[in-house]
């Protein structure tokens, strides 16, 4: 018989092969038992705990370096502490997961700071692998709750913020009501169809961050320029296509009115669709810093806002009072038979009006966009206080109008100052305002009285 060599050395190496493979792998899985059981233990459990100390009483928050803290477990004996480093963090390792306490050891906190009474110790939950986090926030004297007294002025203050551009708003729609004599609901989708064009706008057209200050401001008023004159077609459209043909018709002005609630919602949900339900902020202008005056707090943007809407009221009144067209709109507004039988183009000065009103709307939404957000529904939640700032200045008297925003203005920011735990319901502030002015004169505080039957 023949030995074949080859294939019995072949089948000896493969042998040995495969011993050597069994051998090196058992040879891997004791090592790894070995430091799992042994160097791998001494901290499978401990976890990091990091904890946060920072100077929070100025508008940006400030590390701060050198404080002790202690960390005790559930029995009370202290398991680990450690002090912050230069940002204001100390990485303590404790010995498992758990529930901890960290206390902050108040003598080591530097001079002038001080930490609320009751608020030293946090109750922390640490988690196997993802370690835990407190943050302790320390003031020069500790936060005080300020008294109702010394916040009054800002409530004044924001009041007659506030009580300007609901008169920017409330004066348009007051024109409208004493030209026509209808009252108008699609004016809030107005307000909202104008902020949403800017910020859409804003979005399209951004300048350079290099511009810096200049070239936000610049966006901002390219896009405001744009959002203004949609809204301004939209509310003249809406007399050239809609309101004009139904008078010519012989529309009541019930009619006219239920159309217009349709047309609201129509355009509410319209803005809805294309911008979203989540409230957005004009970028340019997202975030500011304060400017005190005593007890009185505003950012600049919002402080412009109010200027502005000042600057545009005081215009209105001098077009109305001085100018030609502003004479006619009076005219018409008085007694538009008469007036048509002077030589007044009625349909003319109606138009004017129609889109001088969607202009203050837009501008009013422009304003309020950057005082609080922009939102799809902004008109429809301002459009009560309208109605109540015209009713309370006199129905169909623009300038009525303007002390009534004033006065609702107030007393919706009157409202939240006394009523803190309330300010959902600021709203009824105003209502309540205009209830109480009325009951002493109900024709409105620049309205005239009428005889009636």
């Amino acid at each position: 018989m023949r030995l074949n060599t080859a294939r019995l050395f072949d089948g000896l190496g493969g042998n040995l092969t495969r011993t050597r493979l069994r051998r090196a792998l058992q040879v891997l899985l004791a090592a790894c038992a070995f430091f799992a059981l042994t160097g791998g233990t001494a901290h499978a459990d401990e976890q990091t705990l990091q904890v946060r100390v920072q100077d929070a009483s100025e508008t940006k928050k400030v590390p701060v370096e050198g404080v002790h803290v202690v960390v005790t477990d559930a029995s009370g004996a202290v398991v680990a502490e450690g002090d912050t480093d230069e940002k204001g963090i100390a990485k303590i390792t404790v010995p498992s997961d758990g529930q901890f306490t960290v206390t902050v050891d108040t003598s080591t906190l530097p001079d002038g700071l001080t930490i609320p009474d009751g608020e030293e110790s946090r109750t922390v939950n640490v988690t196997a692998g993802l370690g835990g986090n407190a943050a302790f926030n320390l003031g020069h004297s500790g936060p005080t709750a300020a008294s109702k007294a010394s916040l009054f002025p800002k409530a004044v203050f924001n009041g007659i913020r506030f009580g300007l551009v609901i008169a920017i708003m409330s004066v348009g729609l007051s024109l409208i009501y004493a030209t026509t004599g209808l009252s108008n609901f699609a004016h809030a989708e107005t307000v909202t169809l104008g902020a949403a064009m800017t910020w859409t706008f804003a979005s399209w057209f951004p300048l350079s961050d290099a511009a810096g200050g200049w070239g936000a401001f610049g966006t901002l008023l390219f896009a405001s320029v744009l959002g203004i004159g949609t809204a301004t077609l939209f509310s003249g459209g809406l007399e050239l296509g809609v309101w004009r043909p139904m008078r010519r018709r012989g529309a009541g002005l019930t009619a006219m009115m239920i159309v217009s609630i349709g047309i609201a919602i129509f355009v509410r949900f319209a803005i809805q669709f294309r911008f979203g339900s989540q409230p957005k902020s004009y970028k340019q202008f997202a975030s500011q810093t304060n400017l005190n005056w005593g007890p009185i707090g505003v950012t600049p943007r919002d402080l412009a806002g109010a200027v502005l809407a000042l600057v545009v009221l005081l215009l209105i009144a001098g077009m109305l009072m001085y100018t030609r067209i502003g004479k006619a709109i009076r005219a018409v507004s008085d007694n538009p038979d008469l007036a048509s039988t002077t030589g007044i183009n009625t349909d003319k000065v109606i138009l004017t009006v129609w889109l001088l009103g969607g202009a203050l709307a837009g501008l009013s939404g422009v304003i309020f966009g950057l005082d609080e957000q922009v939102q799809w529904n902004m008109g429809t939640r301002l459009l009560l206080l309208m109605f109540a700032a015209i009713t309370l200045g006199g129905l169909g008297r623009p300038f009525g109008a303007l002390i009534g925003a004033l006065v609702v203005g107030i007393f919706v920011q009157l409202w939240a100052w006394w009523f803190g735990n309330f300010t959902d319901l600021k709203n009824i502030g105003a209502l309540a305002g205009m209830i109480l002015v009325l009951l002493f004169r109900p024709q409105g505080i620049l309205g005239k009285k009428e005889r009636i039957g």
